[in-house]
């Protein structure tokens, strides 16, 4: 374009100069000439808000209570996976007492199954239940059992409540290490009052008898008749024995589902 432009203004010359003053004229004319200004809004992004993130309560224990159509424990190895044999029936309602009742090991409310423990031997036996047979609701209490220095702590959600000393199992029937729960509760009949007011039914059981009085040697938390002589010893059969006024305040404020943690 420079090129052809150069060339015609040299066959042109100077003869021009009218032209040339239109040219210019015109030229400066479309100069002055300015489009119209146009005003583009851009509408504000909207309003999000910012996302909120629940802390999980590490104190909140959830818990799976039978619905009374279910009559008896069936347990899976998976979500919708196969049977899991149990070595004996587990009845609901519970032998001692109340709604069959398990503790969540893992899972939330709203899911189609949880894994729960199991209140079966070997003690800590774990499976999956489909929720929809039970009603799943949480605690936040749990006590702590400790065989060296034979005392029991009771809290709520992380807050201690009492404390007391406690009889433990003897040495050839020793009291179980681990994480258990409640599964029932009952309170003693006049006839067995040497074992307190109430007894705390663990899901736990003896590692070291096969059965006692007839049937499953299962560990539980109850009263004492003597506890002048029985707390701050290991005389038990693998229970834990506390005083009464202490398994009556574990009674009201431990629900079934609750932890019981023992340890050495």
């Amino acid at each position: 374009m420079l090129a052809v432009l150069a060339l015609a203004a040299s066959a042109c010359g100077t003869a021009g100069a009218a032209s040339t003053a239109a040219v210019t004229t015109a030229v400066r004319t479309e100069s002055t000439t300015t489009a119209p200004q146009t005003t583009t809004t851009t509408a504000p992004p909207p309003t999000t808000a910012p996302p909120t993130t629940t802390i999980p309560n590490p104190y909140e224990t959830l818990t799976a209570i039978a619905r009374s159509s279910l009559t008896s424990l069936v347990a899976y190895d998976a979500p919708n996976g196969e049977l899991v044999e149990l070595p004996f029936q587990v009845p609901n309602p519970h032998q001692f007492g109340g709604p069959l009742t398990m503790m969540v090991t893992e899972g939330d409310r709203d899911d189609a199954w949880v894994k729960v423990q199991l209140p079966i031997r070997p003690n800590g036996t774990e499976a999956w239940i489909p929720t929809s047979d039970y009603r799943i609701r949480s605690t936040v209490a749990h006590a702590e059992v400790n065989l060296t220095t034979t005392s029991v702590k009771v809290f709520d959600n992380g807050k201690l409540l009492t404390e007391s000393q406690v009889a433990i199992g003897a040495p050839n029937t020793p009291t179980p290490l681990g994480t258990f729960f409640i599964a029932a509760k009952r309170r003693n009949p006049a006839a067995q009052l040497h074992l307190g007011t109430w007894a705390l039914v663990l899901s736990g059981y003896s590692e070291t008898l096969e059965t006692f009085s007839g049937g499953l040697p299962v560990i539980a938390i109850h009263g004492s008749n003597d506890p002048a002589r029985e707390l701050g010893r290991a005389i038990s059969n693998g229970c834990v024995r506390v005083p009464n006024d202490v398994v009556q305040f574990l009674a009201e404020h431990m629900p079934l589902g609750a932890p019981v943690i023992i340890t050495s």
